[in-house]
């Protein structure tokens, strides 16, 4: 064989393969649950009475479990609410024997119960709202609309965070349900693979108006819930706006991640949050009057959250917790190149930005970088790690944005 061919040869059997069009590697992958004959079987029920709106209650069903279960409230790594504050009510019975209940910690309880068969039953009693708006994230009942689930309502078995549930639903009879739970053949009882995406996927309930549309064959859901006397606002831009992010995002990376998406617009409140399949995110009606393009730049952020924070995760988040969220270093990569992503989707979808160019745009954060100090004084992993869950006064006397550095390295 010629010395040519030979070297040929070789760089051929050195070379690394094509990446896979496909990230499961055996054909039993898809299957959707793993389960094993000594996991327990979980089950939840959520009531909203129309005639009692300070809170809703949740019954938990547990079989095929030790004796002793540790029930836990999880603890959201960026948001922490702490709605074990606002638990009441919290018992246990069991159809084998008397069962016990005890506090070990603010989020934990230990159940003792004969045989490992039991039903638990609490109450989530809402605080009084203590802003106007309220964040967008929280729970709330209205008699037109309710924010339920989540991390503010499940308690999950300690340890047991591969354990899938099915969520059944007692709501008003009017009303709709949108939620990234995945359906059952019951349209008021819901599915969630493991804990994880029990307490990630938030369920709104109510009267509220609904649009559909699909990029690349996907379903995507906008739903608005308008408080009383909300202003009027042009729902037909609003929804192209949305899809046009929508078709810009998958088009940059390639393919959602996900099996459909649902849009969750709030009246009356402020903020947004992430969820792998859908978003929670205040659009008053009175600022969307005048500009339905109001919200477009956090829904942008929020949405691109899907591939990088959701999907591409800081390293220091690990599996579900009670408790609080430790320092985490990579922020800046999570929300910093989020928000260059999201400013260049509003671009691509043509719609309205604050800078009529890039360039302008850059030029803006370069000056508000060189406007404060402290962005200059503090690593982008320092602000990271002051970003959520700090202690005041961590940057002394300086302020620093680690959406505005990670912005500019994005």
């Amino acid at each position: 064989m010629p010395r040519e061919a030979v070297l040929l040869l070789a760089l051929v059997l050195c070379a690394p393969s094509a990446p896979a069009q496909d990230p499961y590697r055996h054909y039993t992958e898809y299957v959707q649950l793993r389960f094993a004959r000594s996991q327990p079987v979980v089950s939840y029920r959520l009531r909203v009475d129309s005639a009692d709106l300070s809170g809703y209650a949740v019954e938990m069903h547990i079989r095929n479990a030790p004796d002793t279960v540790r029930l836990a409230m999880a603890a959201h790594p960026e948001y922490d609410d702490r709605y074990w504050r606002y638990l009441t009510d919290l018992r246990a019975e069991s159809p084998r024997g008397t069962a016990t209940v005890v506090r070990e910690d603010s989020a934990l309880w230990r159940i003792v119960a004969p045989g490992g068969e039991m039903t638990v039953r609490y109450r989530i009693v809402l605080p009084t709202p203590a802003e106007s708006p309220r964040a967008a994230w929280r729970p709330f009942l209205s008699p037109t609309g309710a924010l339920i689930g989540g991390p503010h309502s499940f308690l999950y078995i300690l340890g047991g965070t591969l354990v899938p549930s099915h969520i059944a639903l007692e709501l008003p009879t009017s009303w709709a349900i949108a939620t990234g739970l995945e359906p059952t053949s019951d349209p008021r009882t819901f599915f969630a693979p493991t804990v994880d995406a029990l307490v990630d996927g938030p369920i709104f309930a109510g009267r509220f108006h609904d649009w559909r549309f699909a990029v690349d064959g996907v379903p995507h859901r906008v739903v608005y819930w308008a408080a009383p006397g909300a202003a009027p606002f042009d729902t037909l831009a609003f929804v192209r706006g949305v899809e046009g992010i929508t078709r810009q995002a998958v088009a940059l990376f390639g393919r959602p991640p996900y099996r459909d998406y649902t849009f969750v617009l709030q009246d009356s409140a402020y903020g947004a949050l992430e969820h792998r399949n859908s978003l929670t995110l205040g659009a008053p009606s009175a600022s969307m009057g005048p500009h339905p393009e109001w919200t477009f730049g956090e829904l942008a952020h929020e949405f691109t959250h899907t591939w990088n924070l959701m999907r591409i995760r800081p390293e220091e988040y690990g599996d579900v917790d009670y408790r609080t969220q430790k320092p985490v270093a990579g922020l800046w990569f999570s929300e910093g190149l989020t928000m260059r992503y999201a400013d260049l989707f509003l671009r691509r979808a043509g719609l309205p930005v604050q800078d009529s160019t890039l360039l302008s745009h850059v030029a803006g954060l370069v000056g508000r970088y060189l406007g404060s100090p402290g962005n200059a004084r503090f690593s982008a992993e320092q602000l990271s790690r002051v970003a959520y869950n700090a202690e005041p006064g961590s940057l002394g006397d300086y302020s620093a944005s680690v959406h505005l550095v990670g912005e500019l390295l994005g």
